[in-house]
């Protein structure tokens, strides 16, 4: 093919035909560029594809990490979950009443809680695949997806779950030695092993006395501790639950259901232009569900079914009733929040019997409990409605410091049962 190309050369030249030379010439060059802006591009292409396959390699190994990590998560929360519901049985059964016989059961019911309370557990992830992503050259290629921001969500929150845990076991240590030190030689081993003591009335009664004493009451309310935790574990296995769901499906980012899932964690989501206050009559993470009343008598008012919540009011019990969402993010920490892009609120709700009346209320942290806020009026029929509420109309409240997102508001002698589904801020 060249000595073809060579020999028209030669001809051109031979017959002086120089215009038609340079005409070839150039096409040649031409021809020469093309093949090798070609070459490099197919050079490029294999390179992505090359970095495209190590980078979804480094990706899957994280999920089987996080996986892993759920595993024990689970476990974890389990027993948490386990402690905190004996610790509580505890003081309702032996503690806080009079007890006048223990059998067998109730001897080692309480020895094998103390034993358990006092074997500290904790979360260890598994960074080791997350740190090799992080130090190769891929990272950045996943930079501004929402698959980058969940990983560095998923593994700050796992610290925050580590330094929690680091600092109640290590006080649980200091309330378990205090405890040792007390009882040392004085009905420690009675409290912890009392299977190994002959049965008589003595015994009850000195095991009672140390199970009601107070540095053992401290130290059985740490169980309390435990179920506060479970809220950590159950948001780190939804967040990597999310993170293994999108690498199987080669997802980079968010679909837009999933950004409203998440959009109840405060601070992560801010370009989401909308917010989930309730999904199927689920509450998200860092919202809470609370029943206020006239009556210092309590009254739950708020039952969660399998997909919606039903908010009830008595017949002639109380003035009035509100039940209302509060922030509570950061453990606490953050009870507000700037809802000032939501311009309007719809709800999936409906009446137990249809014609229930009642008011809708947003407050701010400076709003006083007076009942004076700006409320918005709504007659429910029996079938499952859409209702809009503009925000604009809760003219009290200042829509950058929202201490409380939405509250019903119940008033006069009239009972009714109301059901609601989902609450969306748009």
């Amino acid at each position: 093919m060249i000595s073809f190309f060579r020999k028209i050369r030669w001809r051109l030249a031979q017959d002086n035909q120089f215009f038609k030379y340079s005409r070839y010439a150039i096409g040649e060059i031409v021809l020469v560029v093309i093949g090798i802006l070609i070459a490099l591009k197919i050079n490029n292409m294999n390179e992505e594809r090359i970095q495209y396959k190590e980078l979804n390699d480094l990706m899957k190994s994280i999920s089987s990490a996080i996986q892993s990590d759920l595993k024990y998560l689970n476990l974890i929360r389990i027993g948490r979950e386990n402690i905190g519901e004996r610790t509580d049985s505890i003081f309702d059964m032996y503690i806080d009443k009079k007890v006048y016989y223990m059998t067998f059961d109730d001897y080692a019911y309480v020895a094998n809680t103390i034993e358990d309370l006092t074997s500290t557990i904790f979360f260890q992830p598994n960074t080791s695949s997350f740190e090799a992503l992080k130090n190769s050259i891929y990272l950045s290629k996943l930079h501004g997806t929402d698959i980058e921001l969940l990983l560095h969500t998923y593994y700050a929150s796992a610290e925050r779950i580590k330094k929690t845990e680091e600092e109640y076991n290590q006080s649980l240590k200091s309330h378990y030695q205090n405890w040792s030190n007390e009882f040392r030689n004085k009905g420690k081993r009675l409290l912890e092993s009392p299977w190994n003591h002959p049965e008589s009335e003595d015994k009850k009664n000195r095991f009672l006395e140390i199970l009601k004493a107070e540095s053992t009451s401290l130290l059985f309310s740490k169980g309390f501790e435990e179920m506060d935790m479970i809220d950590f574990y159950e948001l780190q296995i939804a967040l990597g639950e999310k993170y293994i769901e999108m690498v199987v499906k080669e997802q980079r980012d968010f679909d837009e259901q999933t950004k409203i899932d998440l959009s109840g964690i405060l601070n992560s989501y801010d370009e989401v232009n909308t917010l989930n206050l309730m999904v199927n009559g689920r509450v998200p993470p860092n919202f809470r569900m609370i029943y206020a009343q006239s009556s210092s008598e309590y009254y739950s008012g708020i039952e969660f079914e399998k997909d919606y919540v039903e908010l009830s009011y008595p017949e002639n019990t109380f003035l009035w009733a509100s039940p209302f969402f509060s922030i509570e993010a950061l453990n606490g920490r953050v009870t507000e929040m700037d809802f000032s892009k939501y311009k309007k609120i719809i709800l999936e709700m409906k009446g137990a019997q249809g014609g229930e009346e009642f008011f809708l209320m947003m407050k701010d942290k400076f709003d006083p409990p007076d009942g004076k806020e700006s409320r918005f009026g709504i007659k429910l029929t029996d079938t499952w409605e859409m209702y809009e509420v503009p925000t604009a109309h809760f003219k009290t409240a200042d829509m950058s410091i929202i201490e409380t997102p939405l509250g019903f508001v119940f008033l006069g002698d009239k009972g009714l049962k109301i059901q609601v589904r989902s609450i969306q801020f748009f």
